[in-house]
């Protein structure tokens, strides 16, 4: 014989079947339900935002409403946060290495770096389809240099680029305040990596390519990367490194 409970309107009934879940990034989640008299569903329903009522520092990030038969509806919630814990914010941070490749103009190749002036502009016209200046001189008479005359022969055949290799390390996890300013004030910076970021060598050095987060609830996922210089590294006059 089943057995009927009073549900009266303006009162929330919390269900003892909850879950909490902690990530690897420290990011902290939980689901509840509670019960109500369907007229008060939505008066009642938890909005984005509201505290979790046993773990403070996780809020709710989204609700649903299921109706049943009879009077009752039953408000199911998901919280997410994450733990005040500055001195060791990062004690579960993740890591990971990007390996690609980007074309680049072969006259930018640290090979060719030396080359003089008049060469570079001789060969830009080659690459243009232009063998001759306004005044009908051949752009290939310019080019004397050993290196000039390697890099025409690579442009004949085909080569006016090459493949560069690019390296990325980012960094990931989870805590209760967004992006300072400091953080974005490094992006665009000559700057050592977070971690235990690949050995580059003497001629390579990082650059802080951007920062990104993502808010649920009470928790904000930062992802921070850096890029890799080509042999040579960065330049420091205009990516200035940042100490402070």
């Amino acid at each position: 014989m089943p057995i009927h409970i009073s549900i009266s309107q303006g009162i929330l009934y919390p269900q003892p079947n909850g879950t909490v879940e902690i990530d690897k990034e420290g990011k902290w989640t939980a689901k509840l339900t509670f019960l109500c008299h369907r007229n008060s569903a939505i008066s009642l329903t938890p909005r984005p935002g509201t505290p979790h009522p046993e773990i403070a520092f996780v809020s709710v990030i989204k609700s649903s409403i299921a109706y049943s038969e009879g009077d009752v509806a039953e408000i199911s919630c998901e919280y997410s946060g994450a733990e005040d814990n500055v001195a060791n914010e990062k004690l579960n941070a993740t890591y990971s290495t990007g390996l690609s490749v980007s074309e680049e103009p072969l006259l930018s190749h640290r090979r060719y770096k030396m080359l003089p002036e008049f060469e570079v502009e001789a060969l830009r016209f080659i690459i243009a389809g232009k063998d001759k200046d306004e005044e009908g001189n051949k752009m290939r008479d310019f080019i004397t240099s050993e290196k000039g005359l390697e890099a025409l022969a690579k442009i004949e055949r085909g080569e006016s680029s090459y493949y560069s290799p690019k390296i990325t390390w980012k960094e990931k996890w989870v805590r209760k305040n967004g992006v300072s300013t400091t953080e974005l004030y490094k992006v665009g910076c000559i700057d050592t990596p977070s971690g235990p970021a690949p050995g580059l060598g003497s001629m390579r050095n990082w650059l802080r390519n951007g920062v990104t987060q993502n808010q649920e609830g009470k928790s904000y996922t930062i992802e921070m990367e850096w890029l890799a210089s080509n042999p040579g590294g960065w330049d420091p006059d205009i990516y200035v490194e940042v100490t402070s």
